[in-house]
Protein backbone atom coordinates (compact mmCIF):
# COMPACT_ATOMS: atom_id res chain seq x y z
CA UNK A 1 0.00 0.00 0.00
CA UNK A 2 3.04 2.45 0.80
CA UNK A 3 4.23 1.56 -2.30
CA UNK A 4 1.14 2.16 -4.05
CA UNK A 5 0.68 5.75 -2.33
CA UNK A 6 4.31 6.69 -3.20
CA UNK A 7 3.59 5.79 -7.25
CA UNK A 8 0.85 7.75 -7.06
CA UNK A 9 2.99 10.73 -5.24
CA UNK A 10 5.60 10.42 -7.34
CA UNK A 11 6.42 14.36 -9.11
CA UNK A 12 7.14 12.64 -12.65
CA UNK A 13 4.03 10.68 -12.70
CA UNK A 14 2.27 14.02 -11.72
CA UNK A 15 3.87 15.19 -14.83
CA UNK A 16 2.69 13.03 -17.04
CA UNK A 17 -0.66 13.15 -16.05
CA UNK A 18 -0.71 16.58 -16.34
CA UNK A 19 0.62 16.45 -20.04
CA UNK A 20 -2.07 13.91 -20.40
CA UNK A 21 -4.51 16.50 -19.05
CA UNK A 22 -3.98 17.89 -22.61
CA UNK A 23 -6.01 15.08 -24.43
CA UNK A 24 -9.07 16.78 -22.90
CA UNK A 25 -7.82 20.45 -23.89
CA UNK A 26 -7.68 18.73 -27.64
CA UNK A 27 -10.92 17.09 -27.58
CA UNK A 28 -12.51 20.89 -26.13
CA UNK A 29 -11.12 22.10 -29.40
CA UNK A 30 -12.36 19.13 -31.50
CA UNK A 31 -15.98 19.57 -30.13
CA UNK A 32 -15.49 23.96 -30.49
CA UNK A 33 -14.84 22.83 -34.12
CA UNK A 34 -18.11 20.16 -34.53
CA UNK A 35 -20.30 22.68 -32.95
CA UNK A 36 -19.06 25.59 -35.20
CA UNK A 37 -19.07 23.51 -38.61
CA UNK A 38 -21.61 20.76 -38.27
CA UNK A 39 -25.17 19.90 -37.56
CA UNK A 40 -25.30 17.22 -35.04
CA UNK A 41 -27.67 13.96 -35.78
CA UNK A 42 -28.08 12.20 -33.19
CA UNK A 43 -29.61 8.18 -32.57
CA UNK A 44 -29.52 7.68 -29.57
CA UNK A 45 -28.69 10.90 -27.54
CA UNK A 46 -29.38 10.06 -23.71
CA UNK A 47 -26.44 7.20 -23.43
CA UNK A 48 -24.26 10.15 -25.58
CA UNK A 49 -25.01 12.51 -23.22
CA UNK A 50 -23.75 9.93 -20.45
CA UNK A 51 -20.66 9.38 -21.95
CA UNK A 52 -19.96 12.91 -22.51
CA UNK A 53 -20.42 13.90 -18.84
CA UNK A 54 -18.26 11.10 -17.91
CA UNK A 55 -15.27 12.29 -20.06
CA UNK A 56 -15.78 15.59 -18.47
CA UNK A 57 -15.96 14.29 -14.87
CA UNK A 58 -13.31 12.07 -15.71
CA UNK A 59 -10.65 15.06 -16.90
CA UNK A 60 -12.00 17.06 -14.30
CA UNK A 61 -10.36 14.30 -11.75
CA UNK A 62 -7.22 14.12 -13.71
CA UNK A 63 -7.24 17.86 -13.38
CA UNK A 64 -7.67 18.18 -9.72
CA UNK A 65 -5.20 15.42 -9.10
CA UNK A 66 -2.60 17.68 -11.18
CA UNK A 67 -3.42 21.28 -9.93
CA UNK A 68 -0.06 21.83 -8.54
CA UNK A 69 1.79 20.95 -11.82
CA UNK A 70 2.55 24.05 -13.72
CA UNK A 71 1.89 22.13 -17.46
CA UNK A 72 -2.06 21.99 -15.66
CA UNK A 73 -1.70 25.47 -14.48
CA UNK A 74 -1.32 26.99 -18.16
CA UNK A 75 -4.05 24.45 -18.89
CA UNK A 76 -6.11 26.20 -16.36
CA UNK A 77 -5.24 29.69 -18.37
CA UNK A 78 -6.17 28.26 -22.17
CA UNK A 79 -9.18 26.07 -21.28
CA UNK A 80 -11.52 28.99 -20.45
CA UNK A 81 -10.92 30.61 -24.17
CA UNK A 82 -11.94 27.30 -25.33
CA UNK A 83 -14.99 26.82 -23.65
CA UNK A 84 -16.21 30.64 -24.60
CA UNK A 85 -16.02 28.67 -27.89
CA UNK A 86 -18.12 26.19 -27.40
CA UNK A 87 -20.53 28.45 -25.63
CA UNK A 88 -20.74 30.76 -29.24
CA UNK A 89 -21.08 28.05 -31.54
CA UNK A 90 -22.90 25.80 -30.13
CA UNK A 91 -25.58 28.34 -28.33
CA UNK A 92 -28.50 26.43 -27.55
CA UNK A 93 -27.23 23.37 -27.55
CA UNK A 94 -26.62 23.07 -23.33
CA UNK A 95 -25.89 19.48 -23.15
CA UNK A 96 -22.92 19.97 -24.73
CA UNK A 97 -21.67 23.27 -23.97
CA UNK A 98 -22.52 23.17 -19.96
CA UNK A 99 -20.37 20.22 -19.28
CA UNK A 100 -16.91 21.85 -20.45
CA UNK A 101 -18.18 25.13 -18.66
CA UNK A 102 -18.95 23.99 -15.26
CA UNK A 103 -15.61 22.07 -15.60
CA UNK A 104 -13.57 24.86 -16.48
CA UNK A 105 -14.89 27.69 -14.39
CA UNK A 106 -14.58 25.07 -11.34
CA UNK A 107 -10.78 23.88 -12.04
CA UNK A 108 -10.15 27.94 -12.91
CA UNK A 109 -10.49 28.59 -9.21
CA UNK A 110 -9.21 25.96 -7.41
CA UNK A 111 -5.76 25.55 -9.47
CA UNK A 112 -3.09 26.21 -7.19
CA UNK A 113 -1.46 29.30 -9.44
CA UNK A 114 -0.26 32.84 -8.54
CA UNK A 115 -3.37 34.37 -7.09
CA UNK A 116 -2.56 37.80 -8.88
CA UNK A 117 -2.25 36.19 -12.06
CA UNK A 118 -5.62 34.03 -11.52
CA UNK A 119 -7.32 37.99 -10.45
CA UNK A 120 -6.17 39.49 -13.54
CA UNK A 121 -6.96 36.83 -16.08
CA UNK A 122 -9.65 35.51 -14.33
CA UNK A 123 -11.29 39.38 -14.54
CA UNK A 124 -10.45 39.63 -18.40
CA UNK A 125 -12.47 35.89 -19.05
CA UNK A 126 -15.39 37.46 -16.77
CA UNK A 127 -15.21 40.34 -19.37
CA UNK A 128 -14.60 38.33 -22.20
CA UNK A 129 -17.56 35.72 -21.39
CA UNK A 130 -20.08 38.57 -20.49
CA UNK A 131 -19.34 41.21 -22.81
CA UNK A 132 -19.43 38.06 -25.80
CA UNK A 133 -22.02 36.33 -24.96
CA UNK A 134 -24.32 39.53 -24.45
CA UNK A 135 -23.23 40.68 -27.90
CA UNK A 136 -23.94 37.44 -29.16
CA UNK A 137 -27.51 37.31 -27.59
CA UNK A 138 -27.57 40.77 -28.88
CA UNK A 139 -26.70 39.83 -32.92
CA UNK A 140 -29.31 36.82 -32.61
CA UNK A 141 -32.04 39.29 -31.68
CA UNK A 142 -31.26 41.61 -34.55
CA UNK A 143 -30.53 39.41 -37.24
CA UNK A 144 -32.21 36.03 -36.06
CA UNK A 145 -30.57 32.94 -35.50
CA UNK A 146 -27.16 33.18 -37.20
CA UNK A 147 -24.58 30.60 -37.93
CA UNK A 148 -20.77 30.54 -37.63
CA UNK A 149 -19.87 28.83 -40.86
CA UNK A 150 -17.26 28.80 -44.02
CA UNK A 151 -17.73 30.81 -47.09
CA UNK A 152 -17.36 29.20 -50.75
CA UNK A 153 -13.72 30.76 -50.45
CA UNK A 154 -13.10 28.52 -46.95
CA UNK A 155 -13.21 31.93 -45.40
CA UNK A 156 -14.94 32.09 -41.93
CA UNK A 157 -17.94 34.24 -42.09
CA UNK A 158 -21.60 34.12 -40.39
CA UNK A 159 -24.21 32.76 -42.35
CA UNK A 160 -28.50 33.30 -41.82
CA UNK A 161 -28.43 29.65 -42.02
CA UNK A 162 -30.97 28.67 -38.89
CA UNK A 163 -30.58 25.37 -38.57
CA UNK A 164 -33.34 24.39 -36.13
CA UNK A 165 -35.18 25.07 -39.81
CA UNK A 166 -33.79 22.19 -41.09
CA UNK A 167 -35.96 19.69 -42.52
CA UNK A 168 -35.07 16.03 -40.82
CA UNK A 169 -37.19 14.41 -43.39
CA UNK A 170 -35.32 15.41 -46.31
CA UNK A 171 -32.00 14.63 -47.36
CA UNK A 172 -31.13 13.50 -51.09
CA UNK A 173 -27.42 12.36 -51.64
CA UNK A 174 -25.43 12.61 -54.96
CA UNK A 175 -25.02 9.69 -57.39
CA UNK A 176 -21.24 9.63 -56.24
CA UNK A 177 -22.40 9.54 -52.44
CA UNK A 178 -20.00 12.79 -52.17
CA UNK A 179 -23.23 15.36 -52.01
CA UNK A 180 -26.32 15.99 -50.44
CA UNK A 181 -29.05 18.20 -50.61
CA UNK A 182 -31.13 19.61 -47.76
CA UNK A 183 -33.43 21.69 -47.40
CA UNK A 184 -34.42 24.71 -44.85
CA UNK A 185 -37.83 25.74 -44.08
CA UNK A 186 -38.68 29.42 -43.29
CA UNK A 187 -41.65 32.15 -42.99
CA UNK A 188 -41.61 35.01 -44.65
CA UNK A 189 -45.04 36.97 -43.69
CA UNK A 190 -47.84 34.58 -44.72
CA UNK A 191 -45.82 32.70 -47.21
CA UNK A 192 -43.63 29.60 -46.01
CA UNK A 193 -40.24 29.61 -48.14
CA UNK A 194 -37.84 26.53 -48.81
CA UNK A 195 -34.25 27.08 -49.03
CA UNK A 196 -32.21 24.36 -50.47
CA UNK A 197 -28.43 23.61 -49.96
CA UNK A 198 -25.63 21.61 -51.39
CA UNK A 199 -23.16 20.25 -48.56
CA UNK A 200 -20.15 18.06 -48.74
CA UNK A 201 -21.15 14.71 -47.77
CA UNK A 202 -17.22 13.66 -47.64
CA UNK A 203 -16.32 15.75 -44.32
CA UNK A 204 -18.84 14.59 -42.35
CA UNK A 205 -17.81 13.27 -38.83
CA UNK A 206 -19.21 10.24 -37.43
CA UNK A 207 -19.35 9.91 -33.31
CA UNK A 208 -20.71 7.28 -31.16
CA UNK A 209 -24.44 7.30 -31.78
CA UNK A 210 -24.50 9.45 -34.17
CA UNK A 211 -23.22 11.59 -36.82
CA UNK A 212 -22.11 14.97 -37.32
CA UNK A 213 -22.79 16.16 -40.80
CA UNK A 214 -20.37 19.01 -42.14
CA UNK A 215 -22.41 22.53 -42.70
CA UNK A 216 -19.32 24.75 -43.59
CA UNK A 217 -18.53 26.06 -46.51
CA UNK A 218 -22.26 24.75 -48.06
CA UNK A 219 -23.52 26.20 -51.35
CA UNK A 220 -26.93 27.93 -51.55
CA UNK A 221 -29.13 26.81 -54.90
CA UNK A 222 -32.68 27.56 -55.05
CA UNK A 223 -35.63 28.69 -53.05
CA UNK A 224 -38.97 28.86 -53.96
CA UNK A 225 -42.21 29.17 -52.19
CA UNK A 226 -43.03 25.84 -50.09
CA UNK A 227 -46.20 23.81 -51.10
CA UNK A 228 -45.87 20.89 -49.11
CA UNK A 229 -43.74 18.51 -47.92
CA UNK A 230 -44.37 16.26 -51.05
CA UNK A 231 -43.05 19.14 -53.45
CA UNK A 232 -39.85 18.87 -54.56
CA UNK A 233 -37.38 20.95 -57.27
CA UNK A 234 -34.38 19.03 -57.14
CA UNK A 235 -33.48 16.16 -58.23
CA UNK A 236 -29.95 14.81 -58.94
CA UNK A 237 -28.13 13.46 -62.41
CA UNK A 238 -24.70 12.74 -63.64
CA UNK A 239 -23.03 14.59 -66.60
CA UNK A 240 -19.78 13.51 -68.85
CA UNK A 241 -16.89 16.51 -68.29
CA UNK A 242 -13.66 15.77 -70.14
CA UNK A 243 -14.81 11.90 -69.99
CA UNK A 244 -15.16 11.73 -66.13
CA UNK A 245 -18.25 11.25 -64.63
CA UNK A 246 -19.38 14.60 -62.09
CA UNK A 247 -22.85 15.26 -60.71
CA UNK A 248 -25.01 17.96 -61.66
CA UNK A 249 -28.90 18.67 -60.68
CA UNK A 250 -31.78 19.81 -62.26
CA UNK A 251 -33.34 22.45 -60.42
CA UNK A 252 -37.19 23.11 -61.72
CA UNK A 253 -36.46 20.92 -64.30
CA UNK A 254 -33.25 23.01 -65.42
CA UNK A 255 -30.10 21.59 -65.74
CA UNK A 256 -27.62 23.32 -63.27
CA UNK A 257 -24.28 22.58 -62.39
CA UNK A 258 -22.55 21.12 -58.45
CA UNK A 259 -21.89 24.41 -57.11
CA UNK A 260 -18.74 22.37 -55.44
CA UNK A 261 -17.87 21.73 -59.13
CA UNK A 262 -18.85 25.12 -60.92
CA UNK A 263 -15.29 26.32 -60.71
CA UNK A 264 -14.07 22.90 -61.81
CA UNK A 265 -16.70 22.35 -65.36
CA UNK A 266 -16.14 26.23 -66.04
CA UNK A 267 -12.43 25.29 -66.21
CA UNK A 268 -12.78 22.71 -68.28
CA UNK A 269 -15.08 24.58 -70.75
CA UNK A 270 -12.48 27.17 -71.26
CA UNK A 271 -9.72 24.47 -72.22
CA UNK A 272 -11.98 23.13 -74.76
CA UNK A 273 -13.14 26.64 -76.34
CA UNK A 274 -9.19 27.68 -76.70
CA UNK A 275 -8.56 24.45 -77.81
CA UNK A 276 -11.39 24.77 -80.68
CA UNK A 277 -10.30 28.02 -81.48
CA UNK A 278 -6.63 26.72 -82.03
Amino acid sequence: MDKLTAFFKNVWFRRAVAALCWGYTAFLIWVAWLCFGFHFELENPTPLFVLYLFVNIAAFGLLIFTRKQVITQVNAYVLPIIAFLILIFGFGKWYITTPPLVVVIVFFFINRSNETLKTVLGTMFLLMYVIGTVGFIAMRMFMGNITFTLDENGSPSISELDLSLRDPDYEKISESGDYRVVRYISKTGDREMVSYYVEDSRGDVKIPMGICKKVAGCRHLHTAVYSGASSDHIRWSTQKVDGKTVDVLYVEGILRENPYLRKKIESSDSSASSSAAD
